[in-house]
């Protein structure tokens, strides 16, 4: 067995030389043709709205994003449908154990919907149904994890105060727009609300306009002006305020500790 083993070690040592050769080959032949995958930050996003429990928010970034960009994905096979797959199968394993296991799921649950998708995914025939495939997948594991960080018993109405103010984050809205969207009384669903969640709605949207405040900060190039009007807040100024309030950094230390660089 020990003869075996170092035999192993020695033919690994040969395949590790020649893998690094040829990973520097094709890094010097990137920076020469300029070639980069350039989708960091928004793999980062993505994976943020699948921790965070958003699969409204999620849809809406994705499309977006596809309208607005073209990444470069790697060459993981010469054939199309091939590259396709390789592609979810490496993107459900991390969707799975750092966004959905991350967000709250169930360890074995989140092992199990990533095999699922694996097996789904050998039996797509088209690059089409593959990307169909992913586009379900992640919003599967978003909706997965919202289900599981949820208290227990949500009455429908204080369920869909939650739902809107999550999917209005970019608006000015307070608890009479809460109330109205949902159809009962502010008096009424102040109290299920606050029994239900432990929390005030108007603590309730700080709350989530500070998480896309967080996310913004890390994962994109916007200002603390941009970031600050486009969540609403009434002042660059105030958002900064609240912001420290709540996180102990102002936002400008938040990125600061918190960047992924693309």
């Amino acid at each position: 067995m020990e003869k075996l083993l170092t035999t192993y070690a020695q033919k690994g040592t040969l395949s590790l030389e020649n893998l690094a050769k040829r990973h520097t080959k094709r890094s010097l032949d990137a920076k020469e043709t300029g070639a980069i995958h350039g989708t960091w930050q928004f793999e980062n996003m993505m994976l943020s709205y699948i921790r965070d429990g958003e699969p409204e928010q999620l849809r809406t970034f994705l499309l977006n994003s596809a309208k607005e960009r073209s990444f470069v994905a790697g060459t993981l096979a010469e054939d199309p449908l091939r590259q396709a797959k390789n592609l979810l199968i490496g993107l459900v394993a991390v969707v799975g154990k750092v966004a959905g296991i991350g967000g709250g799921m169930d360890v074995e649950d989140a092992y199990r919907l990533i095999d699922l998708y694996t097996q789904e995914c050998e039996k797509c025939d088209s690059t089409d149904s593959v990307m169909m495939l992913q586009f379900n997948m992640v919003m599967d594991f978003a909706e997965q994890v919202q289900q599981s960080k949820l208290p227990q018993g949500l009455s429908k109405e204080v369920f869909d105060a939650i739902q809107f103010i999550a999917n209005n984050t970019t608006q000015n809205i307070g608890l009479d727009d809460v109330a109205m969207r949902v159809g009962i009384s502010r008096s009424y669903l102040t109290r299920r609300f606050r029994a239900e969640t432990g929390k005030s709605i108007n603590e309730t949207i700080t709350d989530m306009k500070l998480r896309d405040a967080k996310r913004l900060l890390r994962y994109s190039n916007m200002t603390l002006s941009e970031i600050a009007s486009y969540l609403s807040f009434s002042s660059q100024s105030y958002f900064q305020t609240i912001f420290k309030k709540h996180t102990g950094l102002s936002p400008t230390e938040y990125r600061r500790h918190h960047t992924v660089n693309g």
